[in-house]
C-alpha cells in the first residue's frame, strides 16, 4: 500500500474506535509507520494533526446528538471521551463558536466529516485496470511545492546526496520550521558515465517563502500535476518502474512532463538511513502522467540545410553544455546573425553511458565563413515527430515522447534526433524548446 492507503487504514481504525479510547500507537501500526512519522504524515496528508482530527470528529458526532435527542450534556461528554461537562463545553465552543446548550437552542449545524483519503486524493480507475494493477493508483492534481535540493555525482550519489542534505537539514532545523516536511529523490538524467558515476538529487519540502542558504543546497520549484503512485523498496525500484510502463500501455494515461519523484520514508530513509544496506528502505514512486489525447504532437519534414556547428567533450555535463552554448552564441553575435531567421539545433550524448559527456549545437546559415573553432556541414534533416516543451520539463518530455512512440508502435528513423531552441536575440532565458523525434 502507498502512504495514502496506509493513512486511510489508520483513519478507518480511528473511526471504528471513535466512541472508545483510541491507542495512537495502534493507529500508527495500522499505517505501517513509527509514531513520529505517523504524526508528521497525518498532518501532511489530512491537513490537521491526528489528535485534532479525533477531537473534531467527536465534536461533530456530539453536535448531531445534541440536535437529535434530549440527552444531557454530561452524558454526551462522557460518551465522546471527555472527562467532564466543562472540558467538553470548552472544546465544543472552540470548535463551533457556541456552548453546547446555546448550540442546541439555536438549532445550529456543525460539520467535520470523516476523511476519505482515497476519494479526496485519487481518481476513479477503470475496474479491469484496477484488478490487474491494484498497487498502482492515480493521484488527483497535486499542488506545486518548493524544495531544498542537494545534488551529488559519484559512484554512490544517493548516499552522498542524502548525507549532504541531512547535514543542511539538521543545521537549519527544518523539522521545526516545517513539521510536515516530505523527502523526495530522483536520478539526474544524462549523467551516467562509463566509469560508473552518475547523478542523484535529494529534496526536502520547505515553506514557499523560506530562504535557502548553504553550500551545495539550492531552492527549487516543482510543478504539480497528475501522478501515478505505487509503493516499493529501494532494491525493487527498477521492477516498479517497469510495471509502471506496462500499466501505461493499457491505461487512459500517458507519461507527463513534470518531475518523476521517489518519496523516501523519513525515519528509515532520511533521518536514520542505513547507508550500508538501503535495499529495504520503503519508498513511494510517483510517475508523472496526463490523460491521453491532451498532448499535441506534430509532424514536420526538415530539408537538408547548411549549418555552423561546435561540439565539445567534458567530464562535467552542465559545464560542457554551458561552454558549447557560450561559444556558439558568441559566434552568432560576432557574425551579426539574425536570431529570428536562424534555427538553433542541439543534441548530445543522450541517455547512454559515455566516457565523456558531449554536446553539439548547430545554427543554420546562408553565407560562407572561416573559423578555427566553428565548423560547417550539411544537416541532413528528415521526417520528425515534434513536441513543444520548456527547459524545466525537457527531460521528462523526452521520456513522455519515448513512451508515446512505444505505446503507439511508431517506427523510428535512423537520422539524427534534435531539439530546436528558440531564443530572443541570442539571449537566455529561452522562449521554448521543440523536441524532434526522427520518424521513418
Amino acid at each position: 500500500m502507498n502512504y495514502y492507503e496506509c493513512m486511510q487504514e489508520s483513519i478507518n481504525y480511528i473511526e471504528n474506535k471513535i466512541y472508545e479510547e483510541i491507542d495512537l500507537n495502534e493507529a500508527a501500526d495500522r499505517a505501517f509507520m513509527s509514531l513520529s512519522n505517523y504524526y508528521r504524515l497525518f498532518f501532511a496528508i489530512v491537513g490537521c494533526n491526528v489528535k485534532e482530527y479525533i477531537r473534531l470528529r467527536r465534536i461533530h458526532l456530539a453536535a448531531q446528538e445534541l440536535l437529535s435527542n434530549d440527552c444531557s450534556i454530561l452524558d454526551t461528554a462522557v460518551k465522546y471521551g471527555f472527562t467532564s461537562a466543562d472540558s467538553f463545553s470548552r472544546a465544543f465552543k472552540k470548535a463551533t463558536g457556541l456552548l453546547p446548550s446555546i448550540f442546541r437552542k439555536q438549532d445550529r449545524q456543525y460539520m467535520f466529516e470523516r476523511v476519505d483519503i482515497m476519494e479526496k486524493y485519487f481518481e476513479i480507475q477503470d475496474l479491469e485496470l484496477s484488478e490487474k494493477y491494484p498497487d498502482i493508483k492515480v493521484l488527483k492534481e497535486t499542488a506545486p511545492f518548493y524544495g531544498a535540493a542537494f545534488r551529488a555525482e559519484s559512484k554512490t550519489p544517493e548516499n552522498d546526496a542524502f548525507i549532504g542534505l541531512k547535514a543542511w537539514f539538521d543545521k537549519n532545523e527544518i523539522g521545526n520550521i516545517m513539521p510536515d516536511y516530505r523527502v523526495y529523490g530522483y536520478d539526474i538524467p544524462n549523467s551516467a558515465k562509463d566509469d560508473g558515476t552518475y547523478g542523484y538529487e535529494v529534496v526536502v519540502t520547505i515553506p514557499d517563502d523560506f530562504q535557502v542558504r548553504g553550500e551545495g543546497v539550492v531552492k527549487k520549484h516543482f510543478e504539480g500535476g497528475l501522478y501515478a503512485v505505487t509503493e516499493t523498496t529501494v532494491g525493487e525500484i527498477v521492477k516498479a518502474w517497469q510495471r509502471f510502463i506496462s500499466w501505461l500501455d493499457i491505461s487512459r494515461y500517458e507519461m507527463g512532463a513534470h518531475q518523476c519523484l521517489e518519496e523516501h520514508e523519513v525515519e528509515s530513509g532520511f533521518l536514520n538511513r542505513n547507508f550500508e544496506e538501503p535495499e529495504n528502505i520503503r519508498i513511494n514512486l510517483y510517475m508523472p502522467v496526463v490523460k491521453r489525447n491532451q498532448t499535441e504532437y506534430g509532424k514536420v519534414i526538415v530539408d537538408p540545410v547548411r549549418v555552423a556547428y561546435y561540439r565539445e567533450y567534458g567530464s562535467d555535463s552542465e559545464q560542457t553544455a554551458h561552454n558549447v552554448w557560450k561559444v556558439m552564441l558568441n559566434w552568432a553575435e560576432k557574425n551579426k546573425l539574425d536570431c529570428s531567421k536562424c534555427k538553433i539545433y542541439m543534441y548530445n550524448h543522450g541517455f547512454a553511458k559515455v566516457k565523456d559527456f558531449w554536446f553539439e549545437i548547430m545554427i543554420t546559415l546562408d553565407f560562407a565563413f572561416q573559423d578555427n573553432l566553428i565548423k560547417e556541414k550539411i544537416f541532413k534533416g528528415g521526417k520528425y515527430l515534434t513536441y513543444d516543451t520548456s527547459l524545466s520539463q525537457l527531460v521528462s518530455s523526452w521520456m513522455k515522447v519515448n513512451q508515446y512512440v512505444s505505446a503507439n508502435k511508431i517506427a523510428s528513423g535512423n537520422h539524427q534526433w534534435v531539439e530546436v531552441w528558440k531564443l530572443n536575440n541570442w539571449r537566455f532565458p529561452e522562449k521554448g524548446i521543440m523536441i524532434m523525434y526522427p520518424l521513418v
